[in-house]
């Protein structure tokens, strides 16, 4: 597809649709299966180290196999399925069957060994399906894109979080049936509807050894500084949600006194809010340049941090928190669409790979660091002076890792504004 043509509403969302099986998936494994794993332990001592291991292995997946599976995917064609579309038909029926079987296994460690497959699989899929996104959209449509799929992401964390709890407590195998067959067929209707075109002989990768393809895209990054800014401000971004997650329950209930009820709804509205301005902020990325774009996103996701580090009551946070979630999702959404515009073209699937990595590092890093923070304010909030107040770091710690960001990310992607 030419830069000057335009893609369709419907394209975009047949195109997008397997992030919504993905993210489903994703969001299941993380919430229910740790749920199921408690109920094997019981009263086993380590049991939620076991159940860390089982569920954070994905940390060891995600740093080693995304930029290994982009690279080999710059380097193969098919006349029939493209170059990046036979990972996904390869990689989703080993997500979809270690989905399905997992609830019904018999102990800890065949459960955690169909995580681990589960995670495998999503990453083996997952980065040849990000590059696909540039290899087909053109240039004047790839924020619109990020933006449906950010609308998809958060489609499928509503999905796998809310609606399976809900089958969850009916059925426990239910919501892993479902969202098994329902990344299958999602699969299918993108690869059969969405035609890949064949790269120029120009942006083909010279036939060389991997090792030496991967000397040549790390020697590139050392030399362009706006890549390695980029690269480093990628991994706070991601950082900021990779804190956050583990303790906003926490949070909820420790420190601003929420039921746990209350605290699923506020989630679900700052959840809305992420989906509504992911596609938001797709159009005004396209239309007012996304780094310009990205730049006022981090500026509210900064302070949203800041509100919530001095938040007491619960109430506020109905009022206060969806700031978090649209300057969040401007945050989450427009990092590969700038991507897309620092990386060569003939080396879209390594340069993914990395960028995956980068994000596979920090939901590693930043959960420790995250925890380490809260550990230390519990030494000042104790039992009798403001107890539970200790949570509120976590988002300090992310307000400061935005800050950094905004100084490396300083001067990147004065991009050309393609459709004013």
């Amino acid at each position: 597809m030419t830069d000057g043509e335009k893609m369709g509403i419907r394209k975009m969302l047949v195109l997008t649709l397997p992030t919504l099986g993905f993210s489903t998936g994703l969001s299941l494994v993380t919430t229910y299966l740790p749920v199921i794993l408690q109920d094997i332990l019981k009263d086993r001592p380590g049991q939620g180290l076991l159940i860390g291991f089982a569920i954070g292995g994905e940390g060891i997946f995600s740093s080693l196999i995304p930029i290994w599976v982009g690279l080999l995917s710059d380097r193969i064609w098919t006349k029939r399925w493209g170059r990046r579309q036979p990972f996904m038909i390869f990689a989703a029926p080993f997500m979809a069957a270690s989905l399905i079987l997992a609830p019904f296994q018999p102990g800890y460690v065949p459960i955690a060994v169909s995580t681990f497959v589960f995670f495998a699989a999503y990453h083996f899929y997952t980065s040849p399906y990000q590059s696909l996104l540039p290899d087909v959209t053109p240039a004047g449509d790839h924020g619109k894109v990020q933006g449906y799929q950010s609308f998809m992401r958060g489609g499928g964390m509503f999905m796998g979080m809310v609606v399976a709890g809900i089958l969850f407590y009916r059925w426990k195998p239910l919501p892993f049936i479902m969202c098994g067959v329902l990344m299958l067929v999602l699969t299918y209707l993108t690869v059969i509807k969405i035609k890949e075109p064949e790269p120029e002989l120009s942006l083909q990768p010279r036939r060389e050894g991997m090792w030496d393809d991967m000397k040549r895209m790390i020697h590139s990054v050392r030399q362009d500084k706006a890549l390695q800014r980029f690269m480093i401000s990628a991994f706070l971004w991601e950082s900021t949600l990779a804190g956050l997650r583990p303790f906003i329950m926490l949070y909820f209930l420790n420190t601003l006194g929420s039921t746990e009820q209350t605290g699923a709804l506020l989630l679900g509205l700052v959840g809305v809010t992420y989906m509504v301005a992911g596609v938001a902020s797709g159009y005004l990325a396209d239309r007012y340049g996304r780094s310009r774009v990205m730049r006022v996103g981090l500026w509210v996701y900064l302070g949203g941090c800041l509100l919530g580090t001095f938040l007491t009551d619960i109430k506020w946070a109905f009022v206060f928190l969806p700031i978090f979630g649209l300057g969040g999702s401007i945050v989450l959404t427009l990092p590969y669409a700038i991507l897309i515009k620092l990386m060569p073209k003939e080396h879209i699937g390594q340069f993914t790979g990395m960028f995956s990595m980068m994000r596979g590092l920090a939901n590693i890093v930043a959960p420790v660091i995250a925890g380490g923070a809260i550990d230390i304010a519990g030494q000042i909030f104790h039992p009798g002076y403001h107890e539970g107040r200790e949570y509120a770091v976590i988002w300090l710690v992310s307000g400061v890792m935005i800050a950094i960001s905004l100084f490396f990310f300083r001067g990147t992607g004065r991009d050309d504004i393609v459709n004013v």
